[in-house]
């Protein structure tokens, strides 16, 4: 597919952080009225192990050099799994058709190395142009995530007392038996990728966005069971992840965790805290998250379509 005249093609370089992030922080005020975005999401997403950005980036740019599109697809290992975003310009040509298309090549090839892959392209629920795109070159709706959030003001409840459960911050030394716990955690989870401590890592604890003193780690009679990662998120608290071991759910233990999130994200001048959830999720993650005020607000769907190597 050709690009429409007088714009141009090219991998993303570490100069685009600013345009990129500026272009997805248009589609986010565009879909959902703010803004969704910041310029160390870009850096650390360019900046994970085995990313190569001069193969999995796409930059479109108009005849005066702007930047109005932009793709990424990341590779999830070792499961033959590519992750991909499209964005293109508000107002401007109709890109999603290309991009998508930049995204399937790349799935394609992809497949011929590993046998099989899916990708996965994520859609909000306002995005029609890149639904559409989507639909027409073959890719099919798989699931619904939605964004949840809670005001901090007033204070959230008290945490619970849970017999034998303790909530501390992991040192560094506790990093693996965290990466542990979080692959036990989400084995039973949609479309769950099992990561190398080193691609974790990359992803989790060696980014801009690592802060330490967002983690806690829930341990019962002294084993690790349940791990919450957290973060800044411009002016908000944010929960990156949240997982509990299958046979310690329904003690208490994601509630004790999210409500130590939300107190320390308040007393540090938090307004809000968000996070993301499946809504099939099948540990009942969503019912949580609203027993502790949440409510569900963006949706995105995940677009799939499976590629065969020959």
């Amino acid at each position: 597919m050709d690009l429409p005249d007088g714009y141009a093609a090219r991998p993303a370089t570490p100069d685009d952080v600013a345009a990129v992030c500026a272009l997805v922080i248009a589609v986010d005020v565009e879909e959902y009225g703010e803004p969704d975005y910041e310029e160390a999401d870009i850096r650390d997403a360019w900046g994970r192990a085995g990313f190569d950005i001069a193969r999995d980036t796409w930059v479109v740019e108009d005849s005066d050099a702007n930047v109005v599109g932009y793709a990424i697809a990341r590779e999830e290992q070792p499961q033959a799994l590519l992750q991909a975003e499209a964005f293109a310009a508000p107002g401007g040509p109709d890109l999603y058709p290309w991009l998508v298309d930049a995204v399937s090549l790349r799935a394609a090839e992809h497949a011929a190395e590993a046998g099989r892959t899916r990708a996965h392209v994520f859609n909000s629920e306002p995005n029609t142009r890149r639904a559409a795109a989507l639909t027409c070159a073959g890719y099919s709706m798989v699931r619904v995530f939605r964004r949840m959030a809670a005001d901090l003001d007033p204070a959230p409840p008290a945490l619970p007392t849970l017999p034998g459960v303790s909530i501390r911050r992991p040192e560094r030394e506790d990093l693996r038996a965290c990466w542990t716990l979080n692959q036990e955690s989400f084995a039973d989870h949609f479309d769950f990728a099992p990561s190398t401590y080193d691609a974790w890592r990359s992803a989790y604890v060696d980014t801009e966005m690592y802060r330490p003193e967002y983690w806690w780690l829930a341990e019962l009679d002294g084993r690790p069971v349940g791990l919450l990662i957290g973060q800044r998120h411009e002016d908000d608290g944010w929960v990156k992840s949240l997982g509990t071991l299958p046979s310690a759910r329904g003690r208490g233990v994601g509630t004790a965790l999210l409500l130590t999130a939300f107190h320390a994200f308040r007393a540090d001048g938090f307004r809000r805290v968000g996070l993301g959830v499946d809504s099939a999720n099948s540990s009942g993650a969503m019912a949580l998250y609203e027993r502790l005020g949440m409510r569900a607000g963006q949706r995105y769907d995940c677009y799939e379509r499976t590629f065969t190597g020959t």
